[in-house]
């Protein structure tokens, strides 16, 4: 009991600081959100999901998807009987099937989804402060989770969107390899690979982990024996893959196409090219896709230059959650970026001084605020 007690009073500052954080930044965000539609009400026509403005502002563009999928399930047929309409065998089955379970018990599944994203953001906020932790002090944990709920797009994860939710099992994957946790890593990772398609990636960072865990442990690797008990927690990294596969035989049994949920993405415009190519054209668009542009390109070059201020696995995952996204359009940039976690951990890393950490810190809140206008409101500019 004494243990369980001194473990509470040694995180409860920290509970205490990231609920603060949370709840002062989603008021913020609410006022901004509603203000903006009652003004905004004579140019736009927003649907209502629940009847009370205050929640129906966090419901835009995929949400619609979500709450399809969690009442209704997916479309069958296959995707040349559907013709050209877009069909919702595109969006990962794990969140909409929490909002379809949730949504029984509250009555609402718009409701469920609203909670499901709030609570897996606060977790992820705990596992950020945790995994930062593990190689740095409290005041850049912290630090970090403040850059985390601040980020210029960081109010998608309060809505029915799956970003919070695979912010979450992306930070317990990687916070249960630094701590040798593989089963709970094999676990979180195979419901992260049915939360996005890009989510089965994360088995190469973990990978690297986990061989730079076996290599310090195990140096000279002249022990076969002790090589091969060291090396059997690694085979749990095998479950992630079968996330995505379960989804796969589901496509094919409801479309007779395996692949259905990326061939599907032709409808959204969204066709396999070259990353780089993507990027400059993005420039030549309009005003929206010079945005996503823009925003893609801060953050490669913030890897590219601070790539020794995280660890490798964090880099590796910050890359290829950029680049992949990108090599099938340039839609939705800073909605893919925001669950980069790395970001956050190295804004932390390069923001030393106080006057360097106020301009992140204020630079941050303002853009948010403005961009939560135009994403409540569905303009373009966020989608």
């Amino acid at each position: 009991m004494n243990v369980v007690l001194s473990k509470y009073r040694l995180y409860a500052p920290e509970i205490k600081s990231i609920l603060l954080m949370f709840f002062s930044t989603r008021i913020i965000l609410s006022i901004i959100g509603v203000l903006s539609r009652k003004i905004a009400q004579p140019h736009t026509s927003p649907s209502s999901l629940s009847g009370n403005i205050w929640l129906d502002i966090w419901g835009v563009w995929d949400t619609g998807w979500y709450l399809d999928i969690s009442q209704r399930g997916y479309t069958s047929g296959a995707l040349d009987q559907l013709g050209i309409h877009q069909t919702n065998i595109a969006f990962f089955p794990l969140y909409p099937l929490l909002m379809r379970f949730l949504g029984s018990i509250v009555g609402n599944h718009y409701i469920a989804g609203l909670i499901i994203s709030n609570f897996c953001l606060i977790v992820s906020c705990f596992y950020l402060y945790r995994l930062v932790r593990l190689d740095s002090d409290e005041a850049s944990a912290l630090k970090s989770v403040k850059y985390l709920l601040l980020f210029p797009v960081s109010f998608i994860f309060s809505g029915v969107f799956t970003e919070s939710l695979y912010l979450t099992l992306t930070l317990m994957c990687f916070y249960y390899a630094r701590t040798y946790k593989w089963q709970l890593v094999g676990i979180t990772g195979f419901f992260l690979s049915l939360t996005r398609s890009v989510g089965v990636l994360v088995f190469l960072p973990l990978l690297y982990e986990g061989l730079m865990q076996l290599l310090k442990e195990n140096e000279d690797l002249k022990s076969f024996k002790n090589s091969r008990d060291k090396i059997l927690p690694l085979f749990y990294l095998s479950l992630i893959p079968l996330g995505i596969i379960s989804f796969m035989i589901f496509n094919y049994y409801l479309t007779g196409d395996y692949m259905a949920f990326a061939h599907a993405q032709v409808m959204w415009q969204r066709h396999t090219a070259n990353p780089l190519l993507v990027l400059i054209n993005g420039y030549h668009g309009n005003l929206y896709t010079a945005f996503e542009a823009a925003f893609a390109t801060i953050f490669i070059y913030m890897f590219i230059l601070f790539y020794r201020n995280i660890r490798f696995s964090y880099w590796l995952f910050g890359m290829y959650s950029i680049f992949v996204p990108l090599s099938t359009g340039i839609q939705s940039m800073p909605r893919f970026i925001l669950v980069i976690f790395p970001i956050y951990i190295l804004f932390a890393n390069i923001t030393k001084n106080r006057i360097s950490e106020d301009l992140v810190t204020i630079s941050f809140a303002l853009l948010q605020g403005f961009l939560m206008v135009f994403w409540t409101n569905s303009f373009y500019l966020v989608v």
